[in-house]
């Protein structure tokens, strides 16, 4: 993961017209983001999806718009190199539809605001990116509302500020100013160095003890038993086995491995130097043992609309938090830190499975006198 980093953007924009989104805005958001890139910048648009183009394999914009990338070693399909963080839920205001679900509403004047983040060597698709947000000026976003010109379309907005951020080290770059045509690269990267010394620092402070390094082994040190909480900010939809895990059914186990597996796709197919956990099935049976201490999750259901696809598909997930209890999070606890911003679980571009790593109460004590 030494190369491996996440570029985290966040837009400030002023509503102009009223803007409609449905109950997932993150939904709303990717989708004219597609739409945006791909009305701007393809070259063959009479090809019906990237698949079916000649220039799939040259084509910059379809690592953003495509799963397919033909050179993959592990087959066709790999993950898209960046994740929506779409307003939270509670943003706008709730508008109840004909059908009797709730819409949100922005209206003209009112701050809308979400984040972007990317992915290792895909900083290098950061203009197209910078445009493609320009043209969502234009187009639109959202449901198609009767506008003060009597006109039926969707809201617009203008871009004030977009920034880079690294919430670890509190570092802010201004990349887009009001008024100011200059972009300026993001410089403010996540690390994976930065990762294990927050890492650290929080395993530190919770077990009242030293770590020194960021490594699966042991090392000679006071630990507690502890307690982290995550907090899961948009509906994460995880499947086990087959089956969607429901907020009855959560454990540790099956949520940090759904982690691992989209880890390892990220760092393979964007970085130079693709993840490689020491033992996988160890620390998966080691995440088995990790305890649930506290379950106040709940269940989401939604459904997102693609007008690619023309039909709709569940994106539900689980919102709320949950405490675990282990006795050393060591194994665990950079991992969990990279999941903030490269979500996990079902249909992350849209900005589902984002979450956050709270620590909670120290529990009992225990020494650990291994040389």
């Amino acid at each position: 993961m030494e190369n491996f980093t996440a570029h985290r953007l966040h837009v400030v924009a002023e509503v102009q017209s009223i803007i409609e989104l449905n109950e997932h805005q993150g939904s709303a958001i990717r989708g004219s983001l597609f739409h945006a890139l791909r009305n701007r910048f393809c070259m063959n648009q009479e090809a019906r999806e990237c698949a079916a183009c000649p220039l799939v394999a040259s084509c910059p914009v379809a690592t953003l718009v495509s799963t397919l990338r033909p050179q993959s070693g592990r087959g066709r399909d790999v993950p898209r190199p960046y994740t929506i963080q779409p307003p939270l839920p509670g943003s706008g205001h709730p508008v109840k539809r004909p059908d009797g679900r709730p819409v949100f509403r922005y209206h003209p004047g009112e701050k809308f605001e979400f984040g972007l983040t990317l992915y290792a060597q895909a900083l290098q698709l950061f203009p197209y990116i910078v445009l493609a947000v320009h043209e969502l000026e234009r187009g639109g976003i959202g449901r198609r509302t009767k506008q003060a010109s009597d006109r039926w379309r969707r809201g617009t907005f203008v871009v004030q500020e977009m920034w880079a951020e690294n919430p670890l080290t509190g570092e802010r770059q201004p990349v887009l100013k009001a008024g100011d045509n200059l972009v300026q690269v993001p410089d403010v990267p996540i690390t994976h160095r930065q990762v294990c010394e927050w890492a650290n620092q929080q395993i530190s402070e919770s077990a009242n003890g030293r770590i020194s390094e960021c490594t699966n082994h042991e090392s000679r040190t006071t630990l507690h038993a502890s307690r982290f909480t995550l907090h899961f900010l948009t509906p994460t939809r995880i499947i086990q086995q087959g089956r969607l895990l429901k907020p009855s059914r959560f454990s540790f186990q099956p949520f940090f491995q759904r982690l691992m597996e989209r880890l390892e796709a990220l760092s393979r197919d964007f970085s130079d130097t693709p993840l490689r956990f020491d033992d996988p099935r160890e620390l998966i049976e080691a995440a088995r043992r990790v305890e649930i201490v506290e379950n106040r999750l709940r269940w989401e259901e939604l459904r997102s609309y693609s007008t690619r696809q023309r039909r709709s598909t569940p994106i539900g997930g689980l919102l709320g938090e949950v405490s675990c209890q282990a006795e050393d999070w060591r194994p665990f606890l950079p991992w969990l830190v990279w999941g903030q911003f490269t979500h996990v679980g079902k249909d992350a571009v849209k900005g589902n499975g984002w979450y956050e790593v709270r620590v909670s109460e120290k529990v009992s004590q225990r020494v650990n006198n291994k040389e």
